[in-house]
């Protein structure tokens, strides 16, 4: 069976994006978010064209990428759902600030990167976002010994095509391992 032109449906993290715009923190949710680099460590955030949040990166030259748990599912759509423009969105979460002392980032989530800009890549209908990784910050309950737990972090994810937010499931294998004795028939 086929599809047509579309994109397939796929398992992607959500991401709600902070930015300090006219002295207010402002928080914007996506989905479009990935890994650029590991040296210089960097990512980058796909974005709409008129995204208030977008605003404050401009103007400060950094933001946050705050990968939200299980538990902020409303509030992480209820940053989607909202326009910055219109709303003041300062108050959906407990916000603190690291390194830059300019990217807002919410305590309530699990995972927070603190990033400084590096490019914007305008497209037709939307902007990618790159920023390099200054600091990440991991809620220590959620760590065992000493490293991020899959299973205690319980990050949120978004179904495409079926808008549907989810967690992680089963663990099937380990990366890099599993295929090492692979050989195909």
């Amino acid at each position: 069976m086929t599809l047509g032109r579309t994109l397939p449906m796929m398992g992607l993290p959500v991401v709600v994006v902070g930015a300090k715009v006219q002295g207010k923190a402002n928080f914007c949710t996506v989905a479009w978010a990935t890994m650029i680099d590991d040296e210089p460590p960097k990512m980058a955030v796909v974005m709409g064209k008129d995204r208030r949040t977008k605003d404050g990166i401009l103007e400060n030259k950094t933001f946050s990428i705050n990968l939200p748990g299980a538990e902020q599912a409303a509030a992480a759509d209820h940053c989607g759902l909202v326009s910055g423009h219109k709303e003041d969105k300062s108050g959906v979460f407990d916000v603190f600030f690291g390194k830059t002392l300019t990217a807002p980032m919410a305590r309530e989530c699990p995972v927070n990167v603190e990033l400084t800009l590096d490019d914007i890549i305008e497209r037709e209908g939307t902007d990618i976002v790159i920023g390099e990784v200054e600091e990440v910050y991991v809620d220590e309950s959620r760590m065992t010994n000493g490293v991020p737990d899959i299973d205690k972090l319980q990050l949120l994810m978004y179904l495409s095509s079926g808008a549907l937010y989810f967690t992680k499931g089963r663990t099937v294998a380990e990366a890099f391992k599993v295929g090492k004795d692979f050989r195909p028939k």
